[in-house]
C-alpha cells in the first residue's frame, strides 16, 4: 500500500484514515500520495523524511492532480511551500524551521495572475504589500513597519479609481504609489476622492502631511452625509440627511492630549434644534475629567423643553432639572443627587408651576431623599393643601 497523508487540520492521522476508509468516495477527506526525490514518503511518518533534502510533491490519489509541494532541508520542513487547486498553483509561501511564515508569500488567480505579494518575518507581515484584482489592475499597495506610525496604504477599484487611503507620518509607498503627493507631504494640501466599486463617489479628503484636515462622506444620491474639519484646537463633525438638512453637530477639544467632546447638537428634519449637550473639563478627587455639564432639549417652535445642569457641590454630583411649557414658561424645578450611573436621590424643594407662572406644587425632601412635606395651590395662588408626609405614606395637615 502506498504512503499517504490526509489534509484536514490537527486530527490524529489514525482517526482520519479510519474515517476515510468508512466514507464513500465523495467524502471531503482528500487522500494524498507524496514523493521526495522520486521516493514515496509519508509526511505524517517522520522516519520516511528524516535527514532528507528536496521538494516533496503530493498529489490527490483520486484525480492524480498536484495538491502541494513542500521543501525539506535535512529532514526539516522549511523553505518554500506551494498549494494547488485542481493542479493550478494558488499560493506560494516560505516558512522557517519553526514552521512560521518567513520570507516572500504570493497568492494567484486560476489564470496565473498574482493576487497578493508580501513578505513575512516570523509570521508577521512586514514591508511592502501588493494586491491585484483578477483583471490585473492594482487593488492595494501597503507598507507595514515595526511600529504603528509606519503603516500606509492605498486601495483601488477594479476600474483603477482610488477607493481608500491611509497615510503614515512620511511617504512609504514609492515607487508603487505616490503617497507623497496623495497625503500632502509636498508642502501643500492634497485633495483626494474615494470611489465605490460601482463608481459612486464615497468620500473626499483634504490631507496635509498625512493628516486629514477636512473629510466629506456622501449619501448614495451624492449629497454630503458627514463633513469633518480638524484644526490644532478644535474638530467638528456635521451629519446631514440625504435631503441636505443638518441633523447632528459634534465639536471636540483637540488641545488636550486625548481629544475630548465639547458640544453635541441634534436637529429635527425641519432644521430646528431639538437637543444640545455641553461638556467641560473639571477636577474631581484629584483627577481631570471631561463631564457633561448641560443637557437641554427644545420644542420645534424653538422654546426650551427641558434643561438638565450637572454641578459638583462638595462631594456630591447634583443634577438640577427644569421643565418647560411650549410657551417658554417653566413648569417644574427639581434637584437630585447622583448615587451611581442610573440611581438618583431627590433633595431640597421640588416645585411645579402653572402656565401663568404661579407656583402650584411644592415637595420638600430631606438629605436621604425622603419626602417630608407637600404643598399645593390653585392657579390664582390660593393654597389648597399643606401636608406633613410620613414614611408609610400617611399624612396630616402641617403645623408649625
Amino acid at each position: 500500500m502506498k504512503n499517504f497523508s490526509i489534509s484536514s487540520g490537527a486530527f490524529p492521522v489514525q482517526l482520519l484514515v479510519t474515517a476515510a476508509l468508512l466514507l464513500p468516495v465523495t467524502a471531503a477527506f482528500a487522500i494524498e500520495d507524496c514523493e521526495l526525490n522520486k521516493e514515496s514518503v509519508n509526511p505524517a511518518n517522520g522516519s520516511t523524511t528524516a535527514g532528507k533534502t528536496g521538494i516533496m510533491k503530493c498529489v490527490d490519489r483520486n484525480s492524480g492532480k498536484l495538491v502541494r509541494e513542500q521543501e525539506l532541508q535535512a529532514g526539516v520542513f522549511m523553505g518554500v511551500r506551494r498549494y494547488y487547486k485542481d493542479g493550478v498553483l494558488t499560493k506560494e509561501v516560505n516558512v522557517n524551521e519553526r514552521g512560521n511564515m518567513h520570507g516572500r508569500s504570493r497568492e494567484f488567480a486560476p489564470n496565473g495572475q498574482v493576487l497578493r505579494d508580501e513578505t513575512y518575518v516570523n509570521s508577521n507581515v512586514r514591508g511592502l504589500v501588493r494586491e491585484w484584482h483578477p483583471n490585473g489592475a492594482v487593488k492595494r499597495i501597503a507598507f507595514i513597519g515595526e511600529n504603528p506610525n509606519e503603516k500606509a496604504a492605498v486601495k483601488y477599484t477594479s476600474d483603477k479609481q482610488l477607493s481608500d487611503i491611509e497615510c503614515a507620518d512620511k511617504p512609504l509607498l514609492a515607487p508603487h504609489a505616490n503617497d507623497a503627493a496623495l497625503c500632502g507631504f509636498n508642502g501643500k494640501p492634497s485633495q483626494v476622492q474615494l470611489y465605490a466599486e460601482n463608481g459612486r463617489l464615497r468620500s473626499q479628503f483634504t490631507l496635509l502631511a498625512g493628516v486629514r484636515q477636512q473629510s466629506t462622506y456622501f449619501h448614495d444620491n451624492g449629497k454630503p452625509e458627514t463633513v469633518e474639519e480638524s484644526g490644532s484646537k478644535q474638530k467638528t463633525r456635521k451629519q446631514y440627511s440625504d435631503t441636505g438638512i443638518l441633523r447632528k453637530e459634534t465639536v471636540w477639544n483637540m488641545i488636550e492630549k486625548t481629544a475630548v467632546i465639547e458640544r453635541e447638537v441634534e436637529y429635527h428634519e425641519s432644521g430646528a434644534k431639538v437637543r444640545e449637550q455641553l461638556y467641560t473639563l473639571t477636577e474631581k478627587d484629584g483627577r481631570r475629567q471631561n463631564r457633561l455639564v448641560s443637557d437641554a432639549s427644545f420644542y420645534l417652535n424653538g422654546q426650551p423643553r427641558r434643561s438638565e445642569k450637572f454641578l459638583i457641590e462638595g462631594k456630591n454630583d447634583i443634577k438640577e432639572v427644569r421643565n418647560y411649557f411650549d410657551n417658554g414658561q417653566m413648569s417644574s424645578l427639581e434637584r437630585y443627587v447622583s448615587e451611581g450611573r442610573y440611581l438618583e436621590r431627590p433633595v431640597g424643594i421640588h416645585q411645579g408651576f402653572a402656565q401663568n407662572g404661579k407656583l402650584v406644587r411644592e415637595s420638600h425632601y430631606d438629605e436621604r431623599g425622603r419626602i417630608q412635606r407637600e404643598r399645593s395651590w390653585d392657579e390664582n395662588g390660593k393654597q389648597l393643601s399643606d401636608d406633613q408626609v410620613y414614611e408609610d405614606g400617611s399624612r396630616k395637615a402641617f403645623s408649625k
